[in-house]
């Protein structure tokens, strides 16, 4: 082939050039130097994240006859061997399209053949979650004792998918993901030695885009490396990754947090002219107020984003006058609707709607959504950014003559604390059961008494008079409803009303029943289970 995949060139052939996984290679190596190899390994981890380049290279260095540092040295037989891809001796089985149990039958019978040319036959078994339960329960007995020259590798990346008897039958290894500077670090490399100009935020990106995983970084590394003869900026991976025009989006963002419903929806009329779908703008939306939301709060936030000066300055200009608050229900709002998103069959439609809804917290009776509409009108009484309206059809007052009235200060004074100290309670019976049974479930939440608010969700409320009376459906609800400390409770989440009694009793329909199982339970103790039949 005329070209090689970067991700396929740039493949490490050691230890030392596995990034990022140095708890794993540490060990491997350890048990390498000290010759205490397993018989059984399971690597796991996301894709991308370096599990079958491991397995490849343990397998060479266990192999190797002369080891650097726990590596395989490639110049001996035995690594010029293995280079060979027609080498018998290191397998390569894709669980995926070899799932069934006549070829794990097959791999138990050929197993025991000793290898051709190296100490150990080592068999890499990839996305070992797709074999069949059939599949796994005939690999159980050879997994667990293989012959002393064979050893088993299994890399997956859904490791919830593999049975216990599996598990505890291997060491297992889980490959974290990828910082994004480190992964920017190597593809920064491979450019400079492949005479690629580019800038920091490019390079950034790309490794961002990556989402821990150097292979999906370095394929899409492989395609801006095509994308143009010249400098590779920032708006170049933009455009690489199918992401919304900057500026239109950030016009459309801005108009969020203005409040200009009329101006979004054009903006998401200018955003769909450019070909993207919902779910791309959806998914560029939650980013972007993601990361104003990191410039809100993060004293650091140009070196975490890495954004370029002029994109950077634009996201702090937009959040100087948004609360928190205000961005996390944003985020709530998009987050929401990419879920929505998936099973509906007018995309447009949810994502307009999570537009209008996030670009007007004052109909939007979240809590997040009320908290960030208080911390506005707190900033706006601050800084005296506010009007207030005339008073029209105003009355005119009494032409009363006031030059001779004092007024008794004391009085008035006595009035207010009178008034104060006035307490403006209702009776119970003034509310209908259902209005109080939803006031009392709220202020015990309130309050946080959760286990009493279960209970009186299956308990039925009725007022009789100043009495709140409660029908439960057991007796165990009945004496814990009945406890001082329940009362004590239900008092402190009905203080709004005028105090009343309370009565708990057992529920008509299960008390006959429980008066029925009582009897049949007489009946078969006179005359016996066998010959008792109830209908």
């Amino acid at each position: 082939m005329a070209y090689l995949a970067l991700y396929r060139k740039y493949r490490p052939s050691t230890f030392q050039g596995l990034i990022g996984q140095e708890h794993v290679v540490k060990t491997l190596v350890n048990q390498i130097e000290s010759d205490r190899l397993g018989h059984a390994y399971l690597f796991t981890g996301t894709r991308g994240t370096g599990k079958t380049s491991a397995a490849k290279i343990f397998a060479k260095a266990i192999n190797c006859l002369d080891p650097q540092n726990g590596s395989p040295c490639g110049k001996c037989e035995a690594c010029k061997a293995l280079s060979d891809s027609s080498n018998i001796d290191v397998i390569e089985i894709d669980a995926a399209s070899n799932n069934g149990v006549n070829e794990i039958r097959e791999l138990r019978e050929k197993v025991q053949y000793p290898p051709v040319s190296c100490k150990y036959k080592v068999y890499i078994v990839d996305e070992v979650h797709m074999l069949t339960g059939a599949a796994f329960n005939a690999l159980l007995k050879t997994l667990e004792e293989p012959p002393k020259h064979a050893m088993f590798i299994l890399a997956t990346t859904e490791v919830h998918k593999i049975p216990a008897t599996i598990l505890s039958r291997c060491m297992r290894f889980d490959f974290r993901l990828i910082p994004a500077e480190r992964i920017a670090a190597l593809i920064s490399e491979i450019y400079d030695e492949q005479g690629k100009k580019y800038d920091k935020e490019a390079v950034m990106a790309i490794a961002k885009a990556g989402e821990g995983s150097i292979r999906d970084a370095l394929s899409i590394a492989d395609i801006a490396l095509s994308y143009g003869t010249g400098k590779l900026t920032y708006d170049d991976v933009m455009d690489i990754l199918g992401s919304s025009n900057s500026e239109t989006l950030n016009e459309f963002v801005k108009n969020i947090l203005d409040g200009n419903s009329s101006a979004v929806l054009e903006s998401i009329e200018t955003l769909c002219s450019l070909g993207k779908s919902m779910g791309v703008l959806t998914k560029d939306v939650t980013a972007m107020v993601r990361d104003l939301l990191v410039v809100k709060t993060c004293d650091n936030s140009k070196e975490i984003l890495a954004l370029p000066e002029i994109k950077f300055n634009a996201y702090k200009s937009l959040v100087d006058n948004v609360s928190e608050e205000r961005l996390l229900r944003i985020l709530e709002v998009f987050a929401e609707a990419e879920n929505s998103l998936k099973f509906t069959n007018h995309p447009r439609v949810v994502f307009e709607t999570a537009a209008i809804k996030a670009s007007r917290p004052d109909s939007d009776y979240n809590i997040e959504a009320l908290l960030a509409r208080i911390k506005t009108l707190e900033e706006k009484i601050k800084n005296g950014n506010f009007t207030v309206a005339e008073v029209k059809n105003a009355v005119e007052p009494a032409n009363i003559p006031t030059k001779d009235i004092q007024p008794d200060l004391k009085k008035i004074e006595e009035e207010k604390v009178v008034e104060i100290k006035k307490e403006d309670k209702i009776p119970i019976n003034s509310v209908t059961a259902d209005e109080l049974r939803g006031k009392l479930l709220f202020n015990l939440r309130r309050i946080g008494s959760e286990m009493l608010w279960n209970i009186l969700q299956n308990v039925e409320l009725n007022v009789r008079g100043n009495v709140l009376e409660f029908v439960c459906t057991n007796e165990a609800d009945i004496e814990l409803i009945d406890s001082a400390h329940t009362k004590e409770r239900l008092n402190q989440a009905l203080e709004e009303f005028l105090p009343c009694e309370y009565s708990v009793k057992l529920s008509a329909e299960e008390k006959s029943l429980d008066e029925v199982d009582k009897a049949t339970d007489r009946i078969k103790q006179i005359f016996g289970d066998d010959i008792v039949i109830i209908k």
